[in-house]
């Protein structure tokens, strides 16, 4: 039987902010809300299948405009028996990612950085280059 591969090029156009924090998420999405002056809303749990059987379950808020999306991510599986526990294994250290896409202007990056650096709870904050990142598909939402 003939096999058939798609091949598939994606387009990363968001900026990405890793976060580590001891906050629960919802104690940082509400304290992100208040300081940027924007409202993250729970949405259902990501649910990521791989190869072996193997799922990774991720909680994530939204906020979301006509032209633009702010995205924050639990980076650890909320299953413990998860052979692989993270979203981006390479970034083991951060606790949540920030997907900010659109933001024509009206939200900097680095000024989002900053003000989320001044939350108490959060120990860093770091710019990563997705295009870095070797699971960077796990971004793709």
């Amino acid at each position: 039987m003939k096999k058939s591969k798609l091949i598939a090029n994606v387009d990363f156009d968001f900026s990405l902010l890793a976060i580590a924090s001891q906050l629960k998420e919802y104690k940082l999405a509400w304290t992100i809300n208040q300081d940027l002056g924007i409202r993250l809303v729970k949405q259902p749990d990501e649910i990521f299948h791989f190869l072996g059987n193997e799922k990774l379950c991720i909680s994530n808020y939204l906020y979301q405009t006509e032209h633009s999306k702010l995205r924050l991510v639990h980076n650890r599986s909320k299953e413990e028996s998860a052979a692989n526990q993270f979203l981006i294994p390479e970034l083991k250290q951060f606790d949540y990612l920030m997907l900010v896409e659109g933001f024509d202007g009206s939200m900097e990056i680095q000024e989002v950085r900053e003000i989320i650096k001044t939350i108490n709870g959060v120990q860093m904050v770091n710019l990563i280059e997705v295009d870095q990142l070797r699971s960077r598909e796990n971004l793709i939402f």
